[in-house]
């Protein structure tokens, strides 16, 4: 309404001024030279004969005489006025200007197209990001923004992807392709680990890798029917390991539970741990390989070797028992002296390992069908794992855990054969790695994988799930030892928090104003600016929830933060390969039978 009336004004006063100033001219003009001074001379109707004269207008243009010129000159002058005080030459802008370069409060910008063509466009070995350009679909090779593994900094990743935010066509499925393409021409080739929830990616990826020379495998945890077996006391071949996969299976179990162990439950939680790497050592040292299982743990639990004390005090010793197993054992017995006690442990860890007693997670177990001590080295063929997992509730996240904790220690050993370097990079995407549970010493691997040539994508679905699942120290841990953090979208106030202050500060000008008017119709407006410098976030904790679903947000050690957009694969509209259902699978019970067939062929 204020800027309606401001032209209102404006044209009134211009119209006036239009009109007024040649008739004064005129009056000025013929005063001086043809009346001189003598006002007696002037006709009667003098003002208004002139006024609707077209004489009068049209020798105002005659800009050589001085009044005419000073006549113009008062139009010009104003108007050029109500351009600057309107029209914003010098108008307060409404917007802050951002001015990192001033850096008074702060530096923090995101980098310029040039910038990250430049730092992510000219080497594509590594992970696939994103694009610069808008609304662009997934294709093999394509042109767009790579994190390189010959760069400076590491290959791990957090990824943040609540629902809906497009992890999946937007961001794993691009990266399984691009490894899988990367590598098809190079003399060494990657293999790959794949926790994938609902069997999607398999579904959507694996005809493509098996054509592309992959050997694929699947380890089953949502049907407990279909494919391979891995049994995580194959692997274990030192006393150290022994402790790492029943922490780690312990644990699981609590968080799977949504529990924190703490205090008493901390207490018993150890106990169990230790009496289950007792017993996992005890079945490696007394049972023959076939039976070196978790099922046979759960049945020596139950039986009165264990339950009771007198028999229990002799057990190891009269299978001959040594090492690390043998002293875990010696600390139960300490606190089994106690019925209360040693109840509460044994029926503690029989109710943890109760998973075990399903047909499927048994079968799965009980053998070894999928040669991971071959990840990493030289071989025939790269291998993909599918580890299937489900992504409504977190029941076998202990065995899961077991199996991923079992995969990156097994790497590690094989690296110590190849000069503590894997001859061929292994990447995991790690989808919901809630539902996998603690990884025991993840914090301490992420500080050598890189070394080793491990490259994991970890993706969770907000930073407090990650935060529930490791701690606050361990949280923080897992952080700092990635360098490269992307958030496909943010949905939780702790996340936005944490995004918003990674991104950093900037500098801001602000621009204030005071505006003061006076009169009525024909009032003057006067306005007065003042300009500051301000601290600013790059972005703050609402603009963070409000990333647009087609944007990701990348901030790496080092440098300047990143917006890209997200390529999506659109399967729904067209396929770079078949479609495979996990259906149609081998059983386990059908891969043992064809295993045991073509033995008996070979022989």
């Amino acid at each position: 309404m204020r800027e309606k009336k401001g032209l209102i004004v404006f044209l009134t006063l211009f119209f006036i001024l239009c009109f007024g100033i040649p008739i004064l001219a005129r009056i000025f003009r013929e005063t001086i030279e043809l009346y001189r001074f003598d006002f007696s001379l002037f006709p009667s109707n003098y003002i208004k004969d002139i006024t609707f004269n077209l004489e009068t207008y049209r020798s105002f243009v005659n800009f050589r005489n001085p009044i005419n010129g000073l006549g113009l000159a008062i139009i010009i002058i104003f108007l050029i006025s109500y351009i600057i005080n309107e029209l914003g030459l010098f108008k307060v802008k409404e917007k802050y200007e951002q001015l990192e370069s001033y850096g008074s409060h702060g530096t923090s910008r995101w980098q310029s197209d040039k910038e990250i063509k430049d730092n992510y466009c000219k080497d594509n070995l590594g992970w696939f990001l994103g694009t610069i350009e808008k609304n662009k679909t997934y294709d093999i090779g394509m042109k767009a923004a790579y994190h390189p593994v010959n760069g400076e900094l590491n290959m791990q990743q957090v990824v943040i992807g609540p629902p809906g935010s497009n992890k999946t066509t937007g961001f794993v499925l691009n990266n399984i392709f691009h490894i899988c393409n990367v590598y098809k021409d190079k003399n060494e080739k990657a293999d790959i680990i794949i926790t994938d929830p609902k069997s999607e990616l398999y579904s959507l990826t694996a005809d493509y890798l098996e054509k592309n020379g992959y050997d694929v495998k699947v380890l089953d945890f949502i049907h407990l029917t279909y494919g391979d077996c891995l049994n995580p006391l194959d692997f274990i071949n030192d006393d150290k390991s022994l402790m790492e996969i029943a922490k780690g299976y312990i644990d699981s179990v609590e968080s799977s539970n949504g529990d924190k162990a703490s205090g008493d439950m901390a207490f018993w939680n150890n106990q169990e741990a230790q009496l289950l790497a007792a017993l996992i050592g005890f079945v490696k040292q007394a049972y023959p390989k076939e039976k070196q299982t978790f099922s046979e743990i759960a049945q020596i639990l139950t039986s009165e070797d264990v339950s009771d004390i007198d028999n229990a005090r002799y057990f190891f010793e009269d299978n001959n028992i040594k090492g690390a197993a043998r002293q875990l054992w010696n600390n139960f017995l300490m606190l089994a002296e106690s019925e209360r006690t040693r109840s509460n442990i044994l029926g503690g860890l029989s109710e943890k390992l109760k998973l075990f007693s399903i047909k499927g997670i048994e079968n799965i177990t009980s053998r070894t069908t999928v040669d991971i001590d071959k990840l990493g080295i030289i071989k025939h063929k790269p291998m993909t794992l599918f580890i299937l997992i489900p992504d409504s509730d977190r029941t076998f996240a202990p065995v899961i855990n077991a199996v991923v904790n079992t995969i990156f220690k097994q790497l590690y050993k094989t690296a110590y054969n190849t000069k503590n370097k894997l001859e061929f990079p292994v990447y995991f995407l790690l989808e919901e790695m809630a539902n996998i549970g603690k990884i025991p010493g993840i914090q301490e691997m992420l500080g050598t994988m890189r070394g080793r040539r491990i490259y994991p994508m970890m993706i969770w679905q907000s930073l407090s799930q990650m935060k529930d699942r490791y701690g606050d120290k361990g949280f923080e841990d897992i952080m700092s030892m990635c360098d490269t953090h992307v958030y496909l979208g943010v949905n939780d106030q702790f996340t936005a928090k944490y995004c918003s202050d990674s991104l950093g500060n900037t500098t801001i000008k602000v621009q204030g104003l005071s505006q003061k008017s006076e009169g009525g119709l024909f009032s003057i407006n006067e306005k007065s600016g003042s300009e500051n410098y301000q601290q600013r976030n790059l972005l703050m904790i609402d603009e963070c929830m409000r990333l647009d679903n087609k944007k990701m947000i990348i901030r790496q050690r080092a440098k300047n933060p990143i917006l890209l957009n997200k390529v999506q694969y659109k399967y729904w509209e067209y396929n770079l390969c078949e479609s495979k259902e996990i259906f149609n699978l081998r059983t386990i019970e059908e891969n043992e039978e064809f295993k045991e067939d073509n033995l008996c062929k070979n022989v």
